[in-house]
């Protein structure tokens, strides 16, 4: 039988998992006015709605959005059972809300100076100042993510027992999303060649990316898929199983690249030290984090983009969509 609720009692249990995680390091149950994150400074809520940090990432997320789903729809066939236009105007206005609420909140508690240099991609964190902002700081992780997504699809789908017919349908949305990842870069780096070779020798952006990477296929992309897949009952049916030797091969190209940049961010993070790399609060054993510590509190730092990322797909599949005839 298959257990579609699984996908989404994924995050659900990495944020009960990462919050008892956090309560027996801190030595409390309530930890909402605890603080927890690595700055030193946010509380467990203060975290969770870090509304600045989520406006700083939302070109990130939004390059994501798209090269994840021109990936499922070149992956799927046609829609069984599509959204009908007026959901996806409705969730473009949910959509719309969320991001002019999530200002409000950012200038409120964490001021117009900071909500702005995260815009703009003049800062990385709350005393961490970096030229290209949370852009450059996922410049590695997205980077490999472009040939994880697709064997992760592949990994899900064929779980769920869900008919893949590899199509074009995805293309459009494939482009825009490089498209755009074109057009950040050049926004934030200018494409500065020296800029880029430094982001993928610096340990620190090399460690970040490793705790990125350990944080998307837990909470970000089970939430979308588990919506459309709840909705796309009749793609469960099968028709047979189909011999697919040319996606098989591409997705082994790029699962061996995935594994060779994962390696290599590994070993410059490790070689390096994370403890050393990562800040140190007052509130840290020993003077350091701990691994364990990092990905822990990094999960409900990225509560505001998980729901950005999950509208954003939504909508996109239902624009996508197409009823079968």
């Amino acid at each position: 039988m298959i257990y579609l609720n699984f996908l989404i009692a994924l995050p659900i249990v990495a944020y009960l998992i990462s919050y008892l995680y956090l309560a027996h390091y801190h030595g409390s149950l309530l930890l909402f006015n605890v603080v927890i994150h690595e700055n030193g400074k946010y509380s467990l809520l203060q975290t969770i709605f870090y509304a600045s940090h989520f406006l700083g990432h939302i070109p990130v997320h939004t390059v994501l959005a798209f090269i994840f789903m021109g990936y499922f729809l070149g992956l799927t066939g046609k829609s069984r059972n599509p959204y009908p236009p007026e959901t996806s105007k409705k969730l473009a206005w949910v959509l719309m809300v969320f991001l002019v609420l999530s200002l409000i909140l950012s200038l409120v508690l964490f001021g117009a100076r900071e909500t702005f240099n995260f815009i703009a991609g003049r800062t990385q964190g709350r005393g961490v100042v970096g030229d290209g902002g949370s852009w450059d700081l996922h410049l590695p992780s997205l980077a490999l993510l472009i040939f994880f997504v697709p064997v992760y699809l592949y990994l899900v789908l064929k779980y769920f027992q869900v008919n893949l017919e590899p199509n074009a349908r995805g293309l459009f949305y494939l482009l825009a999303g490089f498209l755009l990842l074109a057009g950040f870069n050049y926004l934030y780096n200018r494409n500065d060649i020296f800029i880029l070779m430094r982001i993928w020798t610096d340990p620190r952006y090399l460690a970040h990316g490793i705790r990125e990477l350990a944080t998307f296929p837990v909470t970000y992309f089970p939430v979308p898929l588990y919506f459309i897949l709840k909705r796309e009952k009749s793609a469960f049916s099968s028709t047979g199983e189909k011999k697919h030797w040319v996606l098989k091969l591409f997705l082994l190209v790029f699962f061996v690249i995935f594994l060779a940049g994962l390696s290599y961010e590994v070993w410059a993070a490790l070689s390096n030290g994370i403890g050393e790399l990562a800040q140190k609060p007052a509130f840290a054993h020993g003077g350091r984090l701990g691994i364990p510590y990092l990905l822990a509190s990094h999960y409900f730092e990225h509560f505001l983009d998980t729901v950005y990322f999950t509208l954003l797909c939504l909508i996109m599949y239902g624009l996508a969509a197409k009823s079968v005839p």
